[in-house]
């Protein structure tokens, strides 16, 4: 199910769970899950490091695997949509300042 093109990002919503791949920073699709109920794990292919290491007399990597997440979160941490800005509205120091004398956080 790996593609070399990213879906476009309305495909998926902010709640739906993805694998991603972290170096092409691009969805690789929906997560699948197994008759027990978790979700399978997605095998990254084509590591040519196995090859090289054989040659040399070493064992092979392990075998890794796509995160997964919420579309949500995914594309924060991954920067899929390209550069993520926070939208949190942020406090001049004097609003802060005020703020802090009137609810500290410690009560």
């Amino acid at each position: 199910m790996t593609t070399d093109t990213p879906a476009p990002p309305a495909a998926y919503r902010d709640e739906d769970l993805v694998y991603v791949d972290p170096e092409k920073r691009i969805v690789v699709g929906i997560v699948q899950w197994s008759n027990s109920g978790r979700p399978k794990s997605l095998q990254i292919e084509g590591q040519a490091d196995d090859e090289r290491a054989e040659k040399r007399g070493r064992r092979p990597r392990r075998q890794r695997a796509y995160p997964w997440g919420t579309y949500r979160s995914m594309k924060r941490i991954y920067k899929i949509e390209g550069k993520v800005i926070d939208t949190r509205p942020m406090l001049s120091l004097d609003e802060a300042i005020e703020r802090c004398l009137q609810e500290p956080f410690w009560d």
